[in-house]
């Protein structure tokens, strides 16, 4: 019986668009209300005209390119402060384009031991159609995409599945759900995004879980 045990995960939301990474400065977001004094490290703080990047107190990454930004969690019970501050973000420069937003979660398993973790990739990918040529068939990565997922047609479900190194923790697979809407057809507008980005974000998070159990009972099944 295949049995996963969850390990660590992470929760993000990305942009897709045209930022100015100089805009996105802790203490920016600290004058708009966005965070709390609390909230600004100085000693993490990186930014230029190319990318900035610096921790939001200890709960939240942020990273901002010319083309990407980022926001990422640890934890479940930030959600709804990681969403109050890309919202409170994007209300803020109401006129930036945007192009793509993409809600994503990953989480890393332990499969206990090493018969289990073989025949998890076994079951996603039949090994044996690899012997002779291959002596001993091992998966190293599986990518799956969903295209139209749900009630969005530009909507794009991807699942990606590969060993994961975690210390004192062998048999470890990483496993990363990217939710990718593309807005080129409904309008690259705050707006638009802000409407995906409340309709979809709890929803996309909870189905993690729903296909992660899916699979595994999918497996045992068989």
């Amino acid at each position: 019986m295949i049995e996963m045990k969850f390990v660590d995960g992470f929760y993000s939301v990305v942009l897709l668009g045209g930022f100015n990474p100089m805009i996105f400065h802790p203490f920016w977001l600290l004058q708009k209300k966005l965070i709390s004094e609390a909230d600004v490290t100085e000693k993490k703080i990186f930014v230029n005209d190319q990318i900035s990047t610096y921790h939001v107190g200890d709960w939240l990454d942020m990273t901002v390119t010319r083309e990407r930004c980022e926001f990422k969690i640890k934890k479940a019970e930030r959600v709804v402060m990681m969403r109050d501050l890309i919202v409170g973000t994007l209300n803020a420069l109401s006129e930036m384009p945007i192009m793509a937003i993409g809600i994503n979660r990953g989480g890393v398993y332990n499969l206990t031991n090493e018969n289990a973790y073989y025949k998890f990739g076994a079951k996603l990918a039949p090994l044996n159609m690899w012997e002779p040529s291959f002596h001993d068939p091992r998966l190293r990565n599986i990518a799956i995409e969903d295209i139209g997922s749900d009630n969005f047609t530009d909507k794009r479900r991807m699942i990606q599945i590969k060993p994961a190194v975690v210390k004192d923790a062998p048999y470890c697979v990483d496993v990363n759900i990217n939710n990718h809407y593309d807005l080129a057809n409904v309008g690259q507008t705050v707006v638009k995004a802000l409407g995906v980005l409340t309709e979809n974000l709890d929803q996309d998070y909870e189905t993690f879980d729903s296909i992660v159990d899916g699979l595994v009972a999918k497996m045992n099944e068989q």
